[in-house]
């Protein structure tokens, strides 16, 4: 064998041993960079577990932000941040900061039933503030209750809520139109009303309050003329209003919303209905935009200014409602509109059924619910103190700002009223209190 043949052997056997160095290097080097990663990611899985106990418990509002209801969904979501606000301000909830997770249902059905799946189904809240129609309770109520989660409404007043078959899960700090649609009945009555019309909304809220409403008129020795449902999604009235017009009613008795009462309003009034005809309006009517929707007359005053109304009392919480309307204004620079006070409470009752029973699932708050707001227990209607008496050991009664809270075997709650008039400036006055 020739010299030049030892030396190509001699350099091939070089080249393979200088690989095999080369991929014992690298082979190290990638076994130290899979440890510096496996232990950066652990570092990261034990951060993140170290996030998620110092997270915040998250519940649920889902809320007419727009729509037929978009005048009290805002405004109603404000007092329940107020109440937040004031949680987190005095330790939060379980140790940990108290975080709303706020859904606009649209006043649609639809909308709301989305908006609830996301909340549930992917937020995983254990309880829903909320709906603020009874339409739209009614459509998620099975979404809620079927996955354990509670729900309880600081406005839904229908009548059907009551007996339906929920598991404990839905609470209301409202009540409900079983107690209103008797109290416009007696409000007639004093008033020597014997013939009535009604135009109601076609959901749970009209119908049920229709029922109500007039089994007890009828009771009272009342007659009823005509009985008109309409459909939420209308915009022309004509038809609706000729036939109470016709009917020559001592009053009209109206269950609605702002955007669709005020055209129906508005059709009443072109039609000569409306000043020659008394006009008695549910709660879901008393909105300070009211006059502003229905329009003015060619002197330029309010075509409703004079009409009456029925609502819950606003200052049936007393000193409590006081306090809140004071931090209300404080907060938000205007004063509470209706169902503010209900909407602070269930965020209120809520947060300490979590304190007391030491856990956030809906089973827990649900259970919970009946030992802070009802009686025996100390008296309270501040909420760092609430908070702090349960952090004591100590047995609570939630004192609501929007009057006194008991929840019955069903989830409701008493209630009084007043009739609420519109001034000639547009705004609302409240009246005399009216047994229900």
């Amino acid at each position: 064998m020739r010299l030049g043949s030892y030396c190509i052997i001699l350099a091939l056997i070089l080249a393979v041993l200088l690989s095999g160095c080369t991929e014992k290097a690298e082979d190290k080097e990638k076994i130290v960079t899979e440890g510096e990663a496996g232990a950066a990611n652990a570092s990261a899985s034990a951060e993140s577990a170290a996030a998620g106990e110092q997270g915040s418990v998250k519940i649920g509002v889902l809320q007419s932000l727009t729509g037929d209801l978009g005048a009290y969904g805002g405004p109603m979501s404000d007092g329940m941040k107020l109440a937040a606000k004031q949680i987190n301000e005095n330790g939060g909830l379980l140790g940990k900061k108290l975080e709303l997770l706020v859904e606009d249902d649209q006043t649609n059905n639809v909308a709301s039933v989305d908006a609830a799946n996301k909340l549930v189904k992917v937020d995983r809240v254990p309880a829903i503030v909320g709906d603020t129609g009874s339409g739209q309770s009614m459509s998620i109520i099975d979404i809620t209750t079927g996955n354990g989660v509670l729900q309880i409404s600081s406005s839904n007043t229908g009548t059907e809520f009551t007996t339906y078959k929920d598991n404990d899960l839905y609470f209301r700090t409202a009540p409900s139109d079983t107690l209103q649609g008797s109290a416009m009945a007696n409000l007639a009555e004093q008033r020597g009303y014997k013939t009535v019309s009604t135009i109601v909304i076609n959901n749970p809220y009209g119908v049920g309050f229709e029922e109500v409403f007039v089994k007890a008129f009828e009771a009272n020795g009342g007659k009823i003329l005509e009985k008109i449902r309409y459909d939420p999604s209308q915009s022309i009235f004509d038809s609706e209003v000729q036939k109470i017009a016709a009917s020559k009613p001592d009053f009209v008795m109206m269950v609605s919303y702002p955007e669709t009462g005020s055209l129906i309003l508005r059709t009443a009034y072109e039609k000569g209905a409306l000043t020659g005809t008394t006009w008695l309006l549910s709660e879901g009517l008393k909105s300070d935009n009211l006059a502003e929707l229905a329009g003015k007359n060619a002197p330029g005053g309010y075509i409703v200014a004079g009409l009456q109304g029925l609502a819950p009392d606003e200052n049936a919480g007393g000193k409590a409602y006081d306090a809140f309307r004071s931090l209300y204004k404080a907060e938000y620079g205007k004063e509470p509109g209706i169902y503010c006070t209900n909407s602070y409470d269930a965020l209120a009752v809520l947060a300490l059924a979590i304190e007391q029973g030491k856990t956030a699932t809906g089973r827990s708050i649900a259970d919970n619910l009946r030992l802070v707001a009802n009686p025996p227990g100390v008296e309270v209607s501040d909420l760092k103190e609430a908070l702090n008496l349960i952090r004591e050991g100590k047995d609570i009664n939630y004192q609501g700002t929007s009057g006194d809270i008991i929840f019955d075997e069903n989830g409701d709650v008493s209630g009084s009223y007043t009739v609420w008039t519109i001034a000639q400036n547009g705004s609302i006055v409240q009246g005399e209190k009216v047994a229900a």
